[in-house]
């Protein structure tokens, strides 16, 4: 199976999607562009997200730059958007390949036709392990690459895969993890033991090494960074001793990759050129929309570092858009957007923009606007006493960690500068 824009096009819209016109007369997700629909025109009921193209545009071009430079590859973590217009942008751009978080995202990314994919987990289960054996047996020429980091996990994957005769083997990655940290091995012996017993198991084959750094996070940038290339320097040495064991299935065509949205200057600066016969491949994911909270300030942290000269110049380009549907006390207005809207799983939504229809041509800045905290369906504004601000009015907010966003929405309208609607773009959570 395969997926294309043109199916997207197709989809009919499900009853209940959010930001659509309510008249019926969008019935399909292409229905969407050609309109000459509007945001602020009265086309479209809120809350509504939207993604603004220029930015997009600009965040693919200077991250798959910047990453090139750096002498790394960029195989996009597809769980921030899980929207396959998106996606195929990141491709067509230059990306190397994506990543999944589980076998459902992985089969989308494939159904895409990635090049080349990475499970950044675990692989276990039986009806996990069937189909990506049968992924790969299907499209040999499309690598798929996995993480193991356990006897038992090695072994289900070789009983499965072992099974067709001549069958491809399955291409593993041994997760190097942290203590305290979430999957992966935890020693360097425990990692080349591991390593031994996939050598002589049928079905699988050892193709390079995983870890993910970006747990380390604290108020102290500089002592992160030191944590951070403590890791990646493990990272290095097992990679080096698995090439010196020959436990490679492939020493001259083997993966080294790490790289979340937080340090993936200080990823490729340590292995970029340094593991002989390996591609370097970074996975970030959220700078395809950045944001105006958490992912600013980790940029603010790279500007400190400056690990590899200036880091890409990221736009933020999701917002969310919603009505002030009360205005109950002086210092308190109430819009239609909560928890079902919005990410607030790190910083609450930032106010940045108002609209008022008869008396703004386009939509003007705001202050003294603060979110104080969110209901399922509402946001609770504190406003200082000059703050004009009506029922009706409509406000911007400009949102922290893009994948909690990304989630709460099965559709979000692409726009322009001025916010007219270029589109629709699909999500599958």
């Amino acid at each position: 199976m395969t997926m294309s824009l043109a199916d997207l096009d197709a989809l009919h819209l499900a009853p209940g999607t959010k930001a659509i016109p309510l008249d019926g007369s969008v019935r399909r997700l292409g229905e969407l562009a050609g309109r000459s629909l509007s945001l602020f025109g009265g086309d479209i009921p809120f809350p509504a997200a939207v993604l603004k193209r220029a930015a997009i545009d600009n965040n693919l071009s200077v991250m798959q730059a910047y990453v090139g430079r750096a002498g790394a590859k960029l195989a996009p973590h597809a769980k921030t958007t899980m929207c396959p217009q998106l996606l195929i942008r990141q491709l067509e751009g230059g990306a190397w390949g994506l990543t999944a978080a589980t076998m459902t995202q992985l089969k989308l990314c494939h159904d895409l036709g990635a090049p080349n994919l990475i499970l950044a987990n675990q692989l276990v289960g039986r009806a996990e392990i069937e189909a990506l054996r049968d992924l790969t047996a299907a499209a040999p020429d499309r690598p798929v690459y996995v993480l193991v980091d356990s006897a038992e996990g090695a072994q289900a994957i070789s009983e499965i895969f072992a099974r067709p005769p001549a069958a491809p083997a399955a291409r593993l990655l041994i997760e190097l993890g942290m203590a305290d940290g979430r999957c992966g091995v935890r020693s360097l012996d425990q990692g080349l033991a591991l390593a031994r017993l996939i050598r002589d198991l049928p079905g699988v084959a050892l193709h390079g090494v995983e870890g993910y750094e970006g747990l380390v996070f604290s108020d102290h940038a500089k002592q992160d960074a030191v944590e951070i290339n403590g890791y990646l320097g493990s990272l290095l040495g097992f990679h080096h001793r698995l090439r010196q064991e020959a436990l490679l299935a492939d020493p001259e065509g083997s993966i080294l990759t790490a790289g979340g949205s937080a340090y993936y200057d200080l990823v490729a600066r340590a292995l970029a050129g340094e593991a002989p016969g390996a591609t370097i491949v970074l996975r970030s994911g959220c700078y395809v929309t950045h944001d105006s909270g958490f992912y600013r300030e980790l940029l603010s942290r790279m500007d400190d570092r400056a690990a590899l000269g200036e880091p890409p110049r990221l736009r933020p380009a999701l917002e969310v858009w919603a009505r002030v549907i009360s205005r109950p006390q002086p210092d308190l207005a109430i819009v239609m957007m909560g928890k079902r809207d919005v990410s607030f799983d790190i910083h609450l939504p930032m106010a940045t923009r108002w609209f008022r229809e008869g008396l703004h041509a386009a939509p003007q800045p705001i202050g003294g606007v603060v979110t104080a905290k969110l209901a399922d369906q509402h946001g609770f504004l504190t406003l200082t006493p000059d703050t004009d601000l009506a029922v009706g009015d409509v406000v911007g907010f400009e949102i922290s960690h893009p994948c909690t966003t990304f989630d709460k929405w099965s559709v979000l309208l692409e726009v322009d500068e001025a916010y007219a609607v270029l589109g629709g773009l699909k999500t599958f959570f």
